[in-house]
């Protein structure tokens, strides 16, 4: 973000101190503070740096703090709960004026090392119930919001997410908690994005009335930028009126975005086309002079912008396919199919998928582990998720190996290696990619091949598996092009910045009631990892841009802003928003979600021009 101290130190000159007294919840007398952060403060890697931790939270102006309230770490023996721990925290919380907002969960794989005997807790209500009262009577009148779990819609769901096995955990926190208090707010565990078919599952399941609010994970950019994610927030709010919730408040407890790098492709601009090349002259098929690679459109959100182009993918036109086209078309027609981006991919497509490589075709099964899940139409017509590994693997004829498949496999490493056959691709030495999964042989049948083009080694040079590699088949004309190698990476720093000061503002405007970004501190030093970059402060404790934004907009707007309206006669990707400060200023926060354009607003006698970073500017 361009100036951004400078920009902070204007707005010291007509905003008032940071205020870090927070208002617990939905105010009938104002407006909740919206300021959020999650964080692992409890994590051991990070409670030596706790003070710093609160210090740097309380001048960026954040307000309320989500973090774990784990069954795994406070109920360890039948019986005693431990909130020792918990104590600290909310003890030094209070002393700068933060709430605390726990997670109740209890994750099948933590649980697991200290009580095997209550796994999985769906199975054991009355333990549940004894974890929750105890928590429930342990904070009575110091916490007010009890959110029930986390991403249960996904992958915090043993063995697959499910609705009916979720809403007794949620009925059994809500009756208790509010047993103890009824001015205890229950909220629902936060879903992966707007999950509309998990609410509907939910509801089917007997949910409505067992909470006061919802919770939700949208990642990445906002209804500003996002027509994904306004369409699905329409949805999920639909869903919400058909059963009479539509009063109730939606929190985002989790938001943000990971600025994890990945220089394969800086090494390499041309890499997965001279892989794609390679395969074709292995399989005896000439390469298009023009490449295009067909895409999936997905089932479960048609309405979802389908993007034509890949960074990794540099030149190369990406073009939609459904189910049907798919089954019919030739390999001279579609030469190339991204089968898979990341774990997942949809049911409708696994069948033509499989007779597509057999009829010639080039399936490329890049990912994580690719072809790991499957997603489907459940009996009540919604898409949930399943883990199908054991099902895609062998019928695709790939294999992969991590860390907790086979013994002595490291859980990462960036030393690979470039093989011969990847040589004779044209691909150069590669260096500092990062790994994670290992493609393997171990489902090919004895007449199929397997050809290795990029080796992964531990840090020590031994072989542990590969990140790229071709398979061939005997029976099959076609081929699958595996990459476990990270291939594209997050946003920068500055993208970051700017994304976290619009997914704020534009989901307030949305009607979203508070917002926790995630997360304060990344979770460790590899550049190249995702899940070490989502901080707005680095593993160093150095701030990133996103911190200096988070505390722009907190000074700019105060502790508890008030949305007063959206400027009408606007263009429709120009947001001008109008806040109300607790103090009664009002505040206009402007840019442009679009192109840049020569549109300029005027306001009270001035001239404004939108960019694509927010503005604040004082009324």
């Amino acid at each position: 973000m361009k100036n951004i101290y400078d920009r902070i130190l204007l707005l010291a000159l007509f905003c008032f101190a940071v205020c870090v007294t927070a208002t617990a919840g939905a105010s009938s007398e104002g407006s909740p503070s919206p300021w959020g952060i999650a964080a692992h403060p409890l994590s051991q890697k990070e409670s030596e740096n706790r003070d710093r931790q609160q210090r740097m939270m309380t001048e960026a102006g954040i307000t309320a703090l989500r973090t774990d309230m784990g069954f795994s770490r406070i109920a360890k023996k039948k019986g005693e709960y431990d909130f020792s721990a918990h104590d600290e925290l909310l003890e030094r919380m209070e002393e700068d004026g933060m709430e605390l907002i726990p997670i109740l969960q209890g994750f099948d794989w933590e649980v697991e090392k200290v009580r095997r005997d209550v796994v999985p807790l769906h199975k054991h209500p009355e333990e549940w119930r004894a974890f929750v009262r105890a928590a429930g009577e342990h904070y009575r009148g110091r916490i007010r919001v009890w959110e029930i779990w986390n991403e249960q819609d996904g992958g915090f769901w043993k063995p697959n997410p499910n609705a009916a096995e979720y809403v007794p955990l949620l009925k059994i926190a809500y009756e208790e908690l509010k047993k103890i208090d009824p001015d205890n707010q229950v909220m629902v565990g936060g879903l992966c994005g707007w999950s509309a078919g998990y609410l509907r599952d939910m509801y089917v399941a007997g949910a409505g009335g067992y909470f006061d609010m919802i919770a939700v994970h949208p990642y990445l950019w906002g209804p500003d930028q996002s027509r994904f994610q306004r369409t699905q927030m329409a949805e999920f709010r639909k869903v919400m009126a058909e059963h009479g919730d539509e009063g109730k408040p939606v929190w985002i407890t989790e938001c943000g975005a990971s600025s994890n790098r990945s220089n394969l492709i800086a090494q390499q601009p041309d890499v997965f086309l001279k892989a794609l090349e390679y395969t074709m002259k292995t399989i005896g098929r000439s390469m298009p002079e023009k490449v295009r690679i067909a895409a999936p459109v997905s089932q479960e959100y048609p309405l979802r912008d389908f993007e034509t182009s890949r960074s990794w993918l540099p030149g190369v036109e990406v073009v939609p396919i459904t189910p049907e086209e798919l089954a019919a078309a030739t390999p001279e027609e579609v030469p190339f199919m991204l089968g898979c981006e990341h774990v997942t991919i949809e049911e409708p497509y696994f069948k033509p998928m499989l007779d597509y490589v057999a009829r010639g075709g080039v399936l490329l099964a890049f990912g994580d582990v690719p072809l790991y899940n499957l997603r489907n139409c459940n009996a009540n017509g919604n898409w949930v998720t399943r883990g199908a590994a054991n099902e895609l693997h062998p019928a695709f004829r790939i294999g992969f190996e991590a860390w907790w498949t086979k013994k002595g496999i490291p859980e990462r490493t960036s030393s690979v290696q470039t093989l011969p056959a990847g040589r004779e691709a044209g691909i150069v030495e590669l260096k500092d990619v990062y790994v994670t999964r290992f493609l393997s042989p171990k489902n090919l049948k004895p007449e199929d091949r397997y050809i290795p083009l990029v080796r992964a080694c531990d840090g020590d040079g031994n072989e542990v598996g590969d990140g790229m590699a071709l398979y061939t088949f005997a029976d099959w004309k076609g081929a699958v092009l595996g990459c476990t190698l990270q291939f594209a990476g997050g946003v920068t720093e500055a993208e970051q910045a700017n994304l976290l000061q619009r997914v704020y503002l534009s989901y307030l405007a949305s009607g979203v009631e508070r917002i926790f970004f995630y997360d304060f501190h990344s979770d460790g030093p590899h550049p190249y990892e995702k899940e070490n970059n989502f901080g707005i402060v680095r593993w160093e404790y150095q701030p990133k841009a996103a911190y200096f934004a988070y505390q722009e907009m907190t000074r700019a707007l105060g502790c508890a802003p008030r949305f007063v309206e959206r400027i009408a006669g606007t263009p429709p990707d120009v947001w001008a928003l109008l806040f109300e400060r607790e103090d009664g200023s009002r505040v206009l926060a402007l840019w442009n979600a679009g192109r840049e354009t020569d549109y300029v607003l005027s306001r009270g006698g001035r001239t404004l021009k939108p960019t694509t970073e927010v503005q604040f500017i004082p009324e």
